[in-house]
């Protein structure tokens, strides 16, 4: 039965069909060539043949016997209809813009990406020659663990230990840990906020309790009165507004959290901030057991990475390991030597640099661009990789769908502020347009809005 590897149909599925359809009367109850057998002779992966036969057996055309193998079903117990896989529709892709305002992604740089494949050239080089080096605990690889521990106690003033931090397959895969090892209460998440968190939340048995957020941040008024048991914040940059939680409001909420509450502290993109030096991290003013800290890798390099870290607090190290490392998510083994390389080698310092550098310079253009104009106002706040912006006067639906008519795209704040005055608050991420790209982007959304309110 021969494969076509050309196709783009996956070899797997050739092999279920083929199977499927190739199948007689008088092979009913005859074995099937092992797993190994069938890979040798169709020189194919393992993984591939027992995909095969996984679907061949949840779909009921084949059964086990434990210790002999797989074999046919008598054809009078096949399914009823049988559907091929490749009947199944295909999912509508999204249509492309020419001038996406989406927001969490960064322009990728050249020059770091050069770094970037010698950091993963030596990562295939160090696997080769010790295999088993790169295969990581649950926790994460030692090497990016000790090197995170520099990294946050420079740029965030984060304190913390190795044993503290566990590498995840991203922010959320973090906070899915923390909900998922933490005693079941409720949960204070900011509004606006991230969308999403509160079906998390729920999935793990944990309560959502909405928090505002105010000009100067966490409203703790309201953290005082609902008084949760955690609270999720972004205080760096809150998300969406951008704006920061002072120092005063930031020593009032550990007070306040004292050793009954903890805060999960979402640092996500806090290397970028222009008119001055980041601020340090909550986790720095915080006693040990406070605060547990969450970060990505996403915002400095890709938002395809999908690589995070979590910091915990000493006292749910233990009850980590207890109950969950073991059937943790754990990211690829050589994807964190190369980023343990890419940072033993200071690129990782030197692109965050060249990407602030960047993203200010756009940041600024978006600022001066929007001055000219009387029909958007923007929420400054000289930080982030994204701006919000509030356009008056001009029902929503009739302005994408005019915008849409000049290949621009904006996002709505809408499903991220529960119960949002007005309709009118947008999202315009500017990392991820080079600065061609975003100075006729924002010159074509002011010429839109405009139009419409002329």
């Amino acid at each position: 039965m021969p494969l076509n590897r050309q196709s783009t149909t996956p070899l797997y599925i050739q092999l279920y069909q083929q199977m499927r359809d190739d199948y007689d009367a008088t092979q009913a109850n005859h074995q099937l060539w092992s797993i190994r057998k069938m890979a040798q002779n169709l020189g194919v992966s393992k993984t591939t043949v027992e995909q095969a036969y996984n679907q061949l057996l949840a779909e009921g055309y084949v059964y086990t016997v434990p210790g002999s193998g797989y074999f046919y079903r008598d054809r009078t117990h096949w399914p009823a209809a049988k559907q091929a896989l490749e009947t199944v529709p295909q999912p509508t892709k999204p249509r492309a813009f020419t001038y996406d305002f989406r927001y969490g992604v960064t322009q990728l740089l050249s020059p770091s990406w050069n770094a970037w494949k010698r950091a993963v050239r030596l990562a295939l080089r160090q696997t080769e020659q010790q295999p088993t080096a790169v295969y990581p605990d649950a926790q994460g690889l030692p090497a990016l663990r000790e090197n995170l521990v520099r990294f946050l106690k420079t740029t965030r003033g984060v304190r913390c230990t190795a044993d503290q931090i566990v590498i995840t397959s991203g922010a959320k895969a973090g906070l899915s840990i923390l909900l998922s090892i933490l005693p079941r209460g409720t949960v204070g998440i900011e509004n606006p906020g991230y969308r999403g968190l509160s079906e998390l939340a729920a999935s793990y048995g944990q309560t959502a309790v909405p928090i505002r957020v105010t000009e100067d941040g966490l409203d703790l008024t309201q953290v005082r009165a609902r008084n949760p048991q955690i609270i999720y914040t972004t205080p760096g940059h809150q998300f969406p507004l951008g704006v920061v939680l002072p120092i005063e409001k930031r020593l009032a909420l550990l007070q306040w959290a004292g050793t009954q509450h903890l805060i999960i502290e979402d640092d996500y993109d806090s290397e970028y901030r222009y008119s001055a030096h980041p601020l340090p991290a909550l986790q720095s003013l915080a006693t040990a057991n406070q605060v547990a800290y969450l970060g990505t890798f996403s915002r400095g390099i890709d938002p395809t990475l999908r690589m995070g870290y979590l910091v915990l607090p000493p006292q749910l190290v233990a009850t980590y390991h207890q109950r969950y490392q073991y059937r943790a998510e754990m990211v690829a083994g050589l994807l964190q030597q190369a980023m343990a390389n890419y940072f033993e080698d200071g690129a990782y310092y030197r692109h965050l640099s060249r990407n602030r550098a960047a993203n200010r310079q756009k940041y600024r253009v978006l600022c001066h661009q929007l001055a000219q104009t009387k029909q958007i106002r923007p929420i400054a706040t000289g930080a982030g990789v994204h701006l919000v912006v509030q356009i008056p006067g001009i029902a929503q639906a009739k302005l994408l769908e005019a915008l849409e008519r000049q290949q621009v795209r904006i996002y709505p704040l809408n499903s991220n502020w529960r119960d949002m005055p007005t309709a009118d608050y947008y999202l315009l991420g500017f990392a991820g347009l080079t600065l061609s790209e975003l100075t006729t982007g924002v010159k074509r959304l002011i010429q839109v809005c405009e139009q419409l309110v002329g």
